[in-house]
């Protein structure tokens, strides 16, 4: 065995992202509340950072300089649908220009002028290899970075027109109005069955033992309201224990049925009930002797295993009843409540639960119309924004920027020199993700515009290369800006990711896995209960439509769905 030493030279290649570009990666895939705790952060460790209040947005106090006007271009986007194919992507998100007016907001927006198309790229999409979008040059040219001229990096307001309710403010009246109704209340509990039917009994007049018996029937009491305790076992405790304590009389076991019927006689109707069927003869007995099919109704309690079986000839043997009586019978035993213990608690409030909260959307899609009087007035296109509730408005703060000297290497001049360009990095990083997040909805938008005005039936199949190739960013890019992030449409609030779908071939081209589930929820819809469509029926259905697709990929979308099969789904009466 030898050994020698010796030098070689390799040659490789990597790539290694700056913190810069890695910060601006992060931003990408956060969602609405998780920026903001981001630029929290980043305020409480930036002193050269700061955020725009509400109140100097439009004054002209000190702290509205000329850059906090200077919103970006590409805050508003419209489009149309005949305009779609017209203009580029670069076009409509470089050369769209805003008219604004002295306090730099918006005062009208072009529907032609601002129509975004097709988002077409004039180039290759960006190879696997760019993680990113962003140009990474703007991130380490330090002519760019360490200008430290008094301009304000600044990222103002999105003109929120008359969509700005549409959002739910977390800081409005009504929303501190809840919380203080909900801090009001704060230590309150929720009544149980349980203390319910307790409460009912102080005001019945209870010998001890008899109090002692209703306590052991309370406490085995189960959320539904059914007594879960047997009585021949309770009647041997009692016993047991009479015998332990010596006392002078025993307890029988028709008292212990009396006390149970006073249970049952409490509020809500049935409860206390052994079972169901216990349950519905309680609440039978309560009414009206003269209601109609109500002999017919305790027929059918009888014979309850029978009854829960769908057993009809099993049924009708046992009861006498012909089934012209059984049906109207059902129909009266629907009526009433086979889980009064649930019922009860439902209709409790319940205190410790924080209010509801509302999801904001970060994207809005409104329709707009044409001015009347022109051809084609009333066919509608789309308005495509960002909700301005998510954007935070942030700027370099001028005080501590004019400190900053050229040529200072000292200790402080560091400090501020490293903070400012941190700070106009985290500017430039939110408005790069605003603008990249404005142009894959708008693209979405574009590709899901029968969606927008028929349903899910009309989803279009999408995936992310489709977005990634028209608005020129890498598919990785794409994923990032659509997680976590909502969308709000006429159709309803909805999560990027749903836009987009697997296909399914058919004769009039693919159509879209969400479209195919909502066109078999739709059938399930309108079947008739007493006929319900089958698995093979409903495939079927979908091929004389022009879609071709088996029997157990109809029963997958249909469990996924968590609808029963058509056995399940079955009513006989």
């Amino acid at each position: 065995m030898s050994m020698s030493f010796g030098l070689a030279t390799t040659l490789s290649t990597s790539q290694k992202l700056t913190p810069q570009m890695q910060q601006a990666i992060k931003l990408l895939q956060l969602s609405s509340l998780e920026l903001a705790q981001e630029v929290q952060a980043k305020l409480d460790s930036n002193p050269l950072l700061e955020r725009i209040e509400d109140d100097e947005e439009y004054g002209d106090g000190e702290g509205s300089d000329s850059s906090v006007n200077d919103s970006m271009e590409t805050a508003e986007h419209s489009l149309t649908l005949d305009d779609w194919n017209q203009t580029t992507a670069t076009d409509a998100f470089s050369s769209t220009t805003k008219e604004t007016d002295e306090y730099g907001a918006d005062s009208g927006v072009d529907i032609d002028r601002l129509a975004i198309a097709g988002l077409e790229t004039n180039g290759d999409p960006a190879s696997d290899d760019n993680l990113t979008d962003f140009d990474a040059a703007a991130y380490n040219d330090d002519d760019n970075v360490t200008d430290y001229r008094t301009d304000n990096y600044s990222i103002d307001n999105y003109n929120a027109d008359n969509y700005a309710s549409a959002a739910s403010s977390p800081t409005s009246s009504s929303a501190q109005h809840a919380n203080e109704d909900f801090d009001s209340y704060q230590g309150g509990t929720s009544a149980t069955i349980q203390d319910h039917v307790r409460w009912q009994l102080n005001f019945k007049r209870l010998s001890d033992t008899d109090t002692l018996i209703a306590e052991y029937l309370i406490d085995s009491m189960d959320e539904m309201g059914f007594v879960r305790l047997d009585i021949d076992e309770l009647l041997q405790s009692l016993n047991t224990m009479a015998s332990f304590y010596q006392w002078e009389e025993r307890v029988e076991r028709d008292e212990i049925l009396a006390v149970l019927r006073i249970v049952q006689s409490c509020d809500p109707l049935g409860v206390g009930a052994r079972n169901l069927s216990e349950c519905l003869a309680l609440q039978l007995a309560k009414l009206d002797p003269s209601t109609a099919y109500l002999k017919e109704a305790h027929a059918l309690l009888s014979a309850s295993e029978y009854l829960v079986s769908n057993n009809i000839k099993a049924l009708t043997e046992y009861t006498g009843l012909t089934p012209d009586d059984i049906m109207p019978a059902l129909t009266l035993l629907r009526t009433l409540t086979p889980l009064p213990g649930v019922v009860f608690q439902k209709n409790q409030p319940d205190h410790a639960q924080s209010p509801d909260s509302y999801d904001i959307p970060d994207v809005l899609v409104t329709p707009i119309r044409r001015p009347t009087g022109l051809p084609d007035a009333q066919e509608a296109g789309w308005q495509v924004r960002l909700n301005p509730e998510t954007l935070p408005k942030l700027r370099v703060n001028q005080e501590y920027a004019s400190l900053v000297k050229r040529g200072d290497d000292s200790p402080d001049n560091q400090y501020l020199r490293d903070n400012l360009t941190d700070a106009r990095l985290f500017i430039r990083s939110i408005e790069e993700r605003n603008q990249n997040l404005l142009k894959v909805a708008t693209s979405i938008v574009h590709h899901q515009q029968a969606f927008l005005q028929q349903g899910a039936t009309a989803m279009q199949p999408l995936v992310l290369k489709v977005i990634a190739d028209e608005v020129g960013l890498h598919e990785s890019t794409v994923s990032r800006l659509t997680t976590s992030k909502t969308i709000l449409t006429p159709q309803g609030l909805f999560s990027l990711k749903h836009f987009f779908s697997s296909h399914v071939s058919s004769a009039d081209g693919d159509i879209s896995s969400t479209a195919i589930s909502a066109m078999i929820k739709q059938l399930i819809a309108d079947e008739d209960p007493k006929k319900p469509l089958s698995d093979s029926r409903i495939k079927e259905t979908l091929l004389a439509d022009g879609i071709d697709i088996a029997r157990r990929t109809v029963a997958k979308y249909r469990e996924a769905m968590n609808i029963g099969s058509s056995t399940q789904r079955k009513q006989k009466y």
